[in-house]
């Protein structure tokens, strides 16, 4: 009979939220893809060409949950125990009345339990004990495996904290384990720990086996007809079982949550049939594989941020759009091989997106590990036609090449960080770096620095749904006007008006003016056209050069500087025009309301010029500004409410401008009004 054991406590262990874990309080999007990663993987160390993966919900009955009488008796005492010991703190309060509503749902029949089956390599003893040890996770070969801390990322989805293992082996080799996390109580002599584990028996483990595992005779029924399951179609593989499972905290279908994480993160895998995923909810049965998934990721190609911090896909990356354009790209380029010293990598490579900005996405078997890739930036190919390029690294085996990404990703596989690697693995995967980079070059046309505009290179990414504190810089290139450009196109009923270009800055060395050319005789009279509306003017623009920091929430960081003194300026914050990147959202650029400001030198010993947001709360007129001089802003702006809708991700500049003198104004009023009489 299978039975949870608890060992000995050496020190007491509350209901709290389980540190044994780097899941503890992950959103489901995150437990999903650790999940459907260890399947992966283990599919490919047991040399299998494609990893099947299927999640089925199911009702239960209460009596087929493995020692549920040994569990409640654990809970009763852990309640007694830390209840003696005074008022249970809010958090450890939360968890045991989760597991006390679970309970009563468990006895009166309303229980279901999530399994997730694949075909990988199984599980024997060691990867158990692996399994089953704090923190420890057994990686075989090059490769993750189905085994390790990671499958710890379900506990979360068990309102009752119980998860069941099994593994079937090639050989036949049947295993079968659990574990539960509750908390500290009393034995019969000593404390016992707040985790128990279904095994037949604890054991010294001093020689790497801490448990006596349950004979086949002893294997519960209810994991027992999961790897009879595996048996039939597989002939191996592994399930892991959560009973009492909560649905994600949702209400939606678990196919619109499992679907949309593997289309996201698995994209590669997918698209070319070495992930195919099967989720049965009840009756109803799906597939997500190479023929369903463009469908899934067409649906959301316009998302362009991340979720909602409430949302049930909190951390899900990459976006939408740059998912969607990941498949476009495998589609469109089968990939080329690209060999280095320690591997190769398989790149497909497409230059006819319409970005504005070039972008490499690495996957490592199947799996998006990043777009943010030392070496592989968007600085690296400043000079190139934007481009997107996918990396695709294998677990062939003897890579190296695939062994130091492995390393490099971190426990939740979503970043490369050499700072994870020894000195000697770090320049040598930097090397290898190097070499794709210089291939991407000889693949991509090079564009000169003369073809590229102020308004080009002062755009900048404020995308919210980056990672936190993350810093989106744009290219400075050297100091220039600023010109405008006429526009007379109009998008969702904004009110646009067009812009004179700037009076040209003063010659510090002028021409003598040529002879004038002989008069042109009048044209007749033309019929007289309706007033325009009265234009906005501007003043002559100033050369800077700036940088701005989206902080999120109607603010920036930004800094400016120039390379003269003026002793007054005006600064506007604009929304670009073409502001998504596609160029196909077009309108006249758009001032934000600034609804505060501040400005600082960078160098604290400088004066610190004056500043003063004007009526019209969209100019801020700045006073004593030195040339060579740094400055920090500080601002906090609003967004046109006409735009809020149609402008999903923003690009700011800022515009720096000379005001005119009274003269010069008073002229372009009159001018104005000539032009409005003869209906010019």
């Amino acid at each position: 009979m299978a039975m949870l054991h608890f060992g000995l406590a050496y020190s007491p262990t509350g209901f709290t939220p389980y540190t044994t874990s780097s899941f503890n309080d992950q959103p489901p999007a995150k437990i999903v893809r650790e999940l459907i990663q260890n399947s992966l993987d283990a599919a490919v160390e047991g040399g299998e060409s494609t990893a099947v993966m299927r999640f089925r919900n199911d009702s239960i009955a209460a009596n087929t949950i493995p020692d549920m009488e040994g569990y409640c008796v654990a809970f009763r005492k852990a309640v007694e125990y830390w209840g003696e010991r005074g008022r249970l703190a809010d958090p450890a309060q939360q968890v045991v009345d989760c597991i006390d509503s679970a309970l009563q749902s468990i006895r009166a029949g309303n229980a279901t339990t999530l399994s997730v089956l694949d075909n990988g390599i199984g599980l024997n003893k060691k990867r158990m004990n692996s399994l089953l040890s704090d923190g420890a996770s057994d990686k075989q070969s090059d490769l993750s495996g189905s085994y390790g801390v990671g499958h710890l990322a379900p506990m979360a989805l068990s309102d009752i904290r119980y998860l069941l293992y099994g593994g079937l082996t090639k050989d036949g080799g049947r295993i079968v384990s659990g574990r539960v996390i509750l908390a500290s109580h009393r034995g019969k002599k000593k404390l016992l720990s707040a985790e128990g584990f279904l095994v037949k028996k604890f054991r010294s483990g001093l020689d790497g086996n801490p448990y006596t595992f349950l004979s086949p005779q002893s294997h519960p029924s209810l994991v027992t007809a999961q790897l009879d399951e595996i048996e039939s179609e597989w002939g191996h593989g592994c399930v892991v079982m959560v009973p009492a499972f909560n649905n994600f905290n949702s209400k939606k279908p678990i196919w619109d949550i499992i679907s949309k994480v593997a289309a996201y993160n698995f994209c590669s895998a997918i698209h070319r049939g070495t992930l195919v995923i099967e989720v049965c909810d009840g009756e109803d049965r799906r597939i997500l594989d190479s023929g369903t998934i463009p469908r899934i990721l067409k649906a959301d190609q316009a998302r362009i941020r991340a979720a909602r911090s409430d949302s049930i896909f909190k951390g899900l990356r990459p976006s939408g759009q740059n998912a969607f354009s990941i498949l476009k790209t495998l589609t469109e380029d089968a990939g080329t091989q690209v060999d280095t010293p320690i591997g190769s990598a398989d790149i497909s490579l497409l230059l006819s997106l319409p970005v504005s900005h070039s972008r490499v996405d690495l996957f490592r078997n199947g799996m998006w590990i990043t777009d943010e890739i030392p070496g592989l930036s968007r600085a690296d190919f400043a000079n190139h036609q934007p481009f997107h390029a996918v990396i695709e690294i294998q677990g062939k085996e003897g890579s190296k090449l695939h062994r130091l990404v492995r390393k490099a990703e971190g426990p939740m596989h979503d970043r490369i960080s050499l700072s994870l690697l020894s000195e000697s693995e770090r320049r040598v995967l930097e090397e290898a770096i190097s070499l794709i980079r210089n291939w991407l070059k000889s693949k991509v046309p090079t564009i000169g620095n003369e073809e590229f505009t102020v308004d080009d290179f002062l755009l900048v990414n404020t995308d919210p749904g980056g990672k936190a504190g993350r810093e989106s810089f744009s290219y400075w290139g050297t100091p220039t006007p600023v010109g405008r450009r006429r526009s007379n196109q109009l998008t969702s009923g904004i009110e646009i008006t067009e812009v004179d270009p700037p009076d040209p800055l003063p010659d510090p060395d002028p021409e003598p003016d040529p002879e004038p050319d002989p008069p042109i005789p009048p044209k007749p009279p033309k019929p007289p056209k309706p007033p325009k509306p009265r234009q906005q003017r501007r003043a002559n623009a100033l050369p800077f050069r700036s940088a701005i920091v989206p902080e999120g929430n109607g603010k920036i960081s930004a800094s400016i500087a120039t390379d003269r003194d003026f002793a007054e300026a005006w600064l506007t914050l604009r929304i670009d025009e073409n502001t998504d990147y596609t160029c196909d959202r077009i309108w006249q650029d758009e001032d934000v309301a600034i609804e505060s400001f501040g400005i600082l030198p960078v160098d604290s010993s400088a004066s610190s010029p004056k500043c003063e947001v004007m009526a019209d709360g969209r100019t801020v007129k700045l006073s004593e500004i030195s040339r060579d001089t740094d400055y920090d802003l500080k601002i906090e702006y609003a967004m046109p409410d006409e735009l809020i809708e149609i402008v999903g991700n923003p690009v700011f500049r800022i515009e720096l401008y000379r005001p005119r003198n009274p003269k010069e104004a008073a002229a372009s009023e009159v001018t104005e009004e000539s032009q409005n009489a003869n209906g010019n």
